[in-house]
């Protein structure tokens, strides 16, 4: 909630020392936090985080992401670890409400009235002002009360008094940062002797021992996926059985009938379609007369601020893709809503009388039951699907209970048994070919829970995403073990010639190195090496061609006329750099106001340095990073069920 009203507020510490802390208070709207009772996930000094709290948190938190994202789920909320997070959060915060509350600071009744007044989004849309009852309706509607937006209003201020005195009042030396544009603006004109493999010797096959002497000398070399090429991961043979919603589906068949009724009835309650949408500016006048007259202004192009003051009128208020229940005046709202954009209208509200310049504008958008249908029909067969799905996985379980094997549990509910030969953990076979349809469907979840697994005994029913479910057992297990070398034959042979190209060029680089250091011209030394000769002129953080970032940041630490061959550039290439001159950059060049910028960026750096250093002392000094917090009451509290580890 406090991010929606936060993106109105005007106080300077709100959207800048606060925003330093690595606290995300601005980012997950936290209710309540400081003034819970109960039992504490955590203790920190004199403020405590509860259960309740820290539920509330991480419910809030999720609703935010699917806001964004509808397809955001709870199982996806604990692979990210966004529980965590939010604890985290929530006990950094506790770390300096604690710390200020030791040093006596508080928050007065007024400071709390004036900072709600600065927000936007409390103010009343006829008269522009701070309005209670305005406050009271947009707390509401966010899902707030008034009291848990007091509560964290107060703690913000209170913590801000703490961090200003933190990280207020920083002086960035000017020359902090004319030194800082000098060293990103410099520019360095450089030479280059590019000696890549195109350039190397015909290279004679190898022999087994030079093969298997390079896999040994990189046993634990990699693919570009990271997956092992000279070592056989360790392989389990599995059996499962599978519920999974989509088969379920394709047998089942939908009533049209009880669809159209559907649809009538999501249509009447607005379930449907994209509502509609205005954006407008408006005037509060004394009355029609005046308004009329504001509208022929508006007209004429006069913008609403000179009207306003030209005829002693309230600021104008604006609002944007609003919904018409946002609009407090049914009266005015009905009006606006009416109207097409570009209209500037008179109107006679419930509340007052308005002149109105409709700004932008969404119509109602209603799909048609046809173009609804299959939608429709698709919610309607999985709906179906799912019971008898239910109805299968019940006799499932109920023959396993009843002491029945795997098979026999399958058979008597009729779901097929799924059967592989042994997989790794990414679903390659003894081939080692990865196979991505089988890949996505077995490695997300199914095979990492049955390499946890023993031998010979099936698995608890678990669920697989939003809607399906499996049981799994493992067969057999085949422990990992290095390859012979005719399974790796081609890999090894493709590496080994990388590596004796590499070491051609490493000694022709060095040969040419030695060169150069003698004196000699670099041109001339690129005929006998067998290399071409690029130059460019950049900045620290620029790259061209060849000269890649790796390459220009070993230019920017070298000293003018110093040749060296450069690191990091692969077995296929080998550079000789030398850096002919450097340039300079002037401040005095520098845009407008650019340098101030820079002050500001480098004061910003700071305070954020010198939030996260009383953040980890605070942490440290209250325990909490050495295990003051109670993890059984956080799994609770986030509502894991601990005695299956999901």
């Amino acid at each position: 909630m406090l991010t929606l009203l936060r993106a109105f507020a005007k106080s300077p510490w709100a959207i800048g020392i606060i925003g330093l802390l690595v606290l995300a208070f601005a980012l997950t709207g936290v209710g309540g936090v400081f003034t819970g009772t109960g039992t504490a996930v955590a203790i920190v000094g004199s403020e405590r985080v509860s259960v309740n709290e820290l539920t509330r948190a991480y419910e809030r938190q999720i609703r935010e992401i699917q806001d964004q994202d509808s397809s955001f789920t709870r199982e996806q909320a604990e692979q990210f670890g966004i529980g965590d997070q939010v604890l985290n959060e929530l006990v950094v915060l506790a770390a300096f409400s604690a710390k200020a509350d030791e040093m006596g600071l508080v928050a007065s009744g007024d400071a709390l009235v004036n900072t709600a007044a600065g927000f936007e989004a409390f103010r009343n849309p006829a008269t522009g002002r701070y309005d209670f009852d305005t406050l009271q309706e947009t707390l509401r509607l966010n899902g707030y009360t008034v009291q848990q937006f007091e509560d964290d209003l107060y703690g913000d201020i209170v913590r801000g008094q703490l961090t200003a005195t933190m990280a207020g009042g920083i002086a960035v030396p000017t020359e902090f940062a004319t030194n800082r544009y000098r060293v990103s603006e410099e520019r360095r004109l450089m030479r280059g002797l590019f000696i890549d493999a195109s350039t190397a010797d015909a290279i004679d096959d190898p022999t087994d021992e030079d093969l298997q002497n390079f896999i040994d000398e990189n046993r634990n070399a990699t693919d570009q996926l990271g997956l092992p090429l000279f070592m056989g991961m360790e392989l389990r043979g599995i059996t499962l059985v599978r519920f999974q919603l989509a088969d379920f589906v394709l047998d089942v068949e939908v009533d049209e009938e009880p669809l159209r009724e559907l649809y009538d009835y999501q249509l009447e309650t607005g379930q449907l379609g994209t509502p509609a949408t205005r954006g407008f500016v408006q005037l509060v006048t004394p009355d029609l007369e005046t308004a009329n007259a504001v509208v022929e202004r508006l007209t004429a192009g006069e913008t609403p601020l000179d009207i306003a003051n030209a005829l002693g009128l309230a600021a104008p208020f604006e609002q944007s893709e609003s919904l018409a229940y946002q609009v407090p005046d049914n009266a005015l709202a009905d009006a606006v809503f009416a109207a097409a954009v570009g209209d500037i209208i008179a109107v006679e509200g419930a509340f007052a009388t308005y002149a109105v310049q409709v700004t932008s504008g969404v119509d109602t958008d209603i799909p048609s039951f046809e173009d609804q249908l299959p939608e429709l029909r698709q919610a309607a067969a999985e709906e179906e699907a799912l019971n008898v799905m239910y109805e299968k996985m019940g006799l499932f379980q109920e023959t396993r209970d009843a002491g029945a094997s795997l098979e026999e549990a399958a058979a008597m509910s009729g779901s097929p048994l799924e059967m592989f030969a042994p997989l790794d953990l990414l679903g390659r076979g003894e081939d080692r070919e990865l196979n991505f349809a089988r890949y996505n469907s077995l490695a997300a979840e199914i095979l990492p829970l049955a390499f946890e697994q023993f031998e010979g005994f099936p698995t608890e029913m678990q669920q697989f995403n939003e809607t399906d479910f499996y049981v799994v057992r493992v067969d057999s297990i085949a422990e990992a073990r290095e390859l012979p070398l005719d399974e790796v034959r081609d890999d090894a042979e493709v590496l080994w010639r990388q590596s004796q190209v590499g070491v051609q060029l490493q000694a022709r680089a060095e040969e040419a190195l030695a060169q150069l250091e003698a004196g000699e011209d670099l041109d001339i030394v690129s005929l006998t090496a067998g290399g071409r000769v690029e130059a460019a002129t950049l900045q620290r953080d620029e790259s061209a061609g060849q000269f890649a970032g790796t390459v220009i940041q070993e230019a920017f630490a070298a000293e003018p006329g110093e040749y060296l061959i450069a690191s990091n550039t692969g077995e296929n290439l080998r550079v000789i750099l030398v850096v002919d001159e450097i340039i300079g950059a002037d401040p005095g060049s520098a845009e407008l106001g650019e340098i101030g910028t820079i002050r500001e960026l480098i004061g910003t750096e700071i305070q954020g340095d010198i939030m996260v250093m009383a953040q980890n002392a605070l942490l440290s000094e209250y325990g909490t990073d050495r295990g003051g917090i109670d993890a059984a009451l956080v799994d609770q509290a986030l509502g894991r069920d601990t005695s299956t580890g999901q």
